[in-house]
């Protein structure tokens, strides 16, 4: 239905340095996901790592999210400060995978752009989950990554993303699905790279269905905001009606699979379209289901909280028009760790001259698939 590549070319990762900031370091990788497509990422880790193995999270990202872009960049700070190997991808089209560096492009989401991969028999989803199954590939290969203890964290499209990946890679032991929904509403509205694979999807799955095939391997948990109109398109509340629905059949695959409590699911109340992997109750989760040596439970639960706009004025910080107001990320209430910016040209990945070149653009990916010399996927 993805269209998703059957070989798995060798990564070639390169280590591209590193910085210090925090506390912590921020690894600089370029990876390589398909043959003539290669991808820019950071890692944030902790500095003094414990002697064991540490969790892993891939983070996936929203419409318009990069590594830089200060929200996702603080999500994964706090992962790092818990004691996690996070991984931040750039996804196709955007930061440095876009031809001029831009953030915030949405350069997957044009309907030509998914109408040429369609016909090369790609989906934009399927490059997205590619991509991010490939990062699993390359956090399976760290020393300091337990593979029994590897997942993925996104918001928006990248609740989408994280979705999917719950769904197809068993490698994953845990997924939170964050503003985002499992619900017939998803079939009718939204951008092409999500709406086509849902309804691709439902010709072959109910709702609660694919949200079961996580339930052998992979725990999951679900957080929105009650108020997100961005999801819930008419504010009626019928997508998290469909999404509770969904949930609650879905429940018992976890059930027979032997892991009650597996699949779990959380509301703000008034909260909008915002990131809610690092807020206080999804804390409490993950630290409960992974335990990673820098935090405790009791720690968890005693951590304090900031409200996310206050944190960017205070740093200088501004968000992107669209989801900088208080319905959504100026209103986001996160977890607080002293934690300062990190700016944009620490974690630039690329030289100058390689900005552009085809094997890191979306436009050099849409070329070599619609290449009559290319092996169909």
């Amino acid at each position: 239905m993805l269209g998703l590549p059957t070989v798995r070319v060798p990564l070639d990762s390169e280590a591209r340095g590193s910085v210090e900031h925090d506390g912590m370091t921020v690894e600089k990788w370029v990876l390589t996901s398909e043959a003539g497509s290669r991808m820019p990422a950071v890692v944030f880790r902790p500095k003094e790592p414990p002697e064991e193995r540490m969790p892993g999270v891939v983070v996936t990202f929203g419409h318009g999210g990069s590594k830089s872009q200060p929200d996702y960049a603080y999500c994964a700070q706090v992962f790092a400060k818990l004691g996690f190997v996070c991984l931040m991808i750039d996804p196709i089209g955007e930061e440095e995978r876009h031809a001029q560096g831009k953030l915030g492009t949405r350069a997957h989401d044009p309907e030509c752009v998914h109408e040429r991969a369609l016909a090369a028999g790609r989906l934009i989803m399927g490059k997205l989950v590619w991509d991010t199954m490939r990062g699993v590939d390359f956090m399976l290969q760290r020393a300091d990554v337990d593979p029994a203890r590897v997942g993925v964290a996104g918001n928006s499209l990248g609740g989408a993303k994280a979705g999917w990946m719950a769904a197809l890679d068993t490698r994953l032991r845990f997924a939170v699905v964050s503003g985002w929904a499992f619900a017939p509403m998803l079939e009718k509205c939204g951008k092409f790279c999500t709406r086509v694979p849902n309804i691709r999807m439902r010709e072959f799955l109910t709702w609660p269905e694919y949200l079961s095939l996580a339930a052998p391997h992979c725990a999951v948990r679900i957080l929105n905001g009650d108020a997100d109109v961005i999801i819930d398109s008419d504010g009626r509340g019928e997508t998290w009606r469909d999404t509770d629905c969904a949930v609650a059949s879905a429940r018992e695959r976890w059930t027979d699979a032997g892991r009650p409590g597996g699949l779990t699911q959380w509301y703000e109340r008034g909260g909008g379209h915002r990131h809610y992997e690092v807020r206080k109750p999804n804390v409490e989760w993950l630290v409960r289901e992974l335990r990673p040596a820098g935090c405790t439970e009791a720690r968890a639960h005693d951590l304090p909280e900031i409200n996310f706009g206050d944190w960017c004025r205070v740093h200088g910080v501004e968000l992107e028009r669209l989801y900088g107001t208080p319905l959504h990320l100026l209103g986001a209430t996160v977890i607080d760790l002293g934690l300062t910016p990190v700016r944009q040209h620490r974690m630039a990945v690329l030289r100058p001259e390689e900005l552009g070149k085809p094997e890191f653009t979306i436009e050099g990916w849409l070329d070599r698939i619609s290449s009559p010399e290319r092996p169909r996927t």
